[in-house]
């Protein structure tokens, strides 16, 4: 008994300390928040973009690409289709005739590492961007980012993620998620541990990218692998938080838990790749990000395993209890009110309370201030457990060597 509640004290420790980190570097900052270095100069940008089967978004991708408010003569758009049985290649041709900086590369299906790397060879800018078949840039979003490229340190600089589609529950707090997750990721960008450059819109300084060698076509999460790599280096990952992208989501619980799979899969890939900085490199990418991504995904399961722990001491106790019932014993007496006083009650209040204030921050200045506290509820108690579905799926499949893109 001791070792497992050792165990839980390790593990509301290693909360608390993230959540009180989390929070006090966002009131130092939070002043900096939609702040980004105004840009001097305008480098010639090729944005990229991977298509299979897009045929029903991929025209109002290309068409938020070119109304992005940028010198003209100073970006180009490649889409390389990377092997789709729809019409997503005849869409594109035809909007060609109407924008002359438009280009497709046409191939056999490769997958969307190879199908960067490839466009990397024919693009003619020192800046690279990514943009996703079905994600939409906002107009200012391009020149709200490339002037963190004149600090010659950065090689990498990703931008806000938001919802376009909003319609039934999986969606909807989908939307709250990305929300979470820009927010945290801008408090990593104030101690420089961005450790994610996200697939809707990221850019990159070129040559960096050539020095990584590329995009890794084996992992799963090629924009997770590249961030750490980069960090690898030496170089530096930025946020900007001002910078809005629209992403279309999953919009069944099978299609979500499919996206969530593959993610934990790169996700796991890319810590095994990395094992090796661990407590080095010169920043914090060996002290501070390795450890947090594996802390994650290892207090996940022991979390599982606590959980099914008590699922099955509970089922047992309560299937003695009720015969105990039947026959007229108080059942009050059964219960140990000691708990209320312990260490793990104080440690999961705290928690409790921390997380909700954290929640309440992130919340306080998105789309769902006016009902953030019952949002908030749903998205800790209902929407988080469902992580540990895709979790458990991911590390069966690994289990199993079964290593392959789940969506699309």
């Amino acid at each position: 008994m001791d070792f497992i509640i050792t165990i839980y004290t390790i593990m509301f420790f290693f909360g608390i300390y993230f959540l009180l980190l989390f929070i006090l570097l966002y009131l130092k900052n939070k002043k900096e928040f939609y702040e980004y270095p105004k840009p001097k100069k305008f480098p010639y940008v090729s944005i990229i973009t991977s298509a299979y089967n897009e045929e029903d978004g991929i025209k109002e991708t290309i068409e938020a690409v070119m109304n992005l408010n940028y010198p003209k003569n100073k970006i180009e758009h490649i889409i390389v289709n990377d092997g789709s049985k729809d019409k997503t290649a005849e869409i594109v041709k035809k909007l060609m005739r109407k924008y002359k900086n438009l280009k497709l590369i046409d191939k056999e299906n490769s997958g969307k590492a190879d199908s960067l790397n490839l466009a990397i060879k024919a693009a003619k800018g020192e800046i690279i961007a990514v943009v996703d078949a079905d994600s939409y840039p906002t107009p200012d979003s391009l020149m709200k980012m490339i002037g963190y490229f004149e600090d010659e340190k950065v090689g990498a600089v990703t931008s806000r993620v938001l919802v376009k589609n909003k319609k039934n529950f999986i969606e909807k707090f989908q939307a709250v998620d990305y929300i979470v997750i820009a927010w945290g990721r801008k408090i990593l960008d104030f101690i420089n541990c961005v450790y994610v450059t996200n697939g809707p819109l990221s850019l990159y300084k070129k040559k960096y990218v050539a020095e990584a060698g590329g995009f890794d076509p084996k992992n799963l999460t090629e924009d997770i692998e590249i961030t750490w790599h980069l960090l690898s280096l030496g170089y530096k990952t930025k946020m900007s938080y001002a910078t809005e992208v629209y992403t279309i989501v999953p919009n069944t619980l099978k299609k979500w838990i499919q996206q969530r799979i593959r993610w934990n899969l790169g996700g796991l890939q890319t810590i095994n790749k990395y094992k090796k900085f661990f407590l080095r490199t010169e920043n914090l990418f060996g002290y501070f990000v390795l450890n947090y991504v594996t802390l994650s995904f290892f207090f996940t399961f022991i979390g599982f395993l606590l959980l099914l722990r008590f699922i099955l001491l509970k089922s047992m106790f309560y299937s003695k209890f009720l015969s105990y019932f039947f026959l007229g014993y108080n059942p009050f007496k059964f219960w140990n009110f000691q708990f209320f006083v312990s260490l793990l009650f104080i440690l999961g209040t705290i928690f409790l309370v921390l997380s909700l204030i954290y929640y309440k921050f992130i919340m306080s200045s998105s789309e769902f201030k006016k009902r953030n506290m019952s949002t908030i509820l749903v998205y800790v108690f209902i929407y988080r457990p469902l992580y540990l579905v895709p979790y458990l799926m991911a590390l069966y499949k690994i289990i199993k060597r079964d290593i392959r893109w789940y969506t699309k």
